[in-house]
């Protein structure tokens, strides 16, 4: 939203868009998307083996 706001304000300010720039804005994104989304995947394993023990109790 905020790149497309961006280009709506250059829109009316008359002034050009810098076209790599948004290309690598959407390249990071994905990239970093992708990443968080495999970081959740491969943390599923340790997070099933920590849930399933049964629970510590105050001895």
């Amino acid at each position: 939203m905020g790149a497309c706001g961006a280009m709506q304000l250059n829109k009316a300010a008359g002034t050009t868009v810098n076209t790599s720039g948004v290309v690598q804005l959407v390249i990071c994104l994905a990239v970093g998307a992708l990443a968080m989304l495999a970081a959740i995947a491969a943390s599923r394993p340790l997070l099933r083996k920590v849930t399933s023990g049964p629970a510590q109790t105050a001895d």
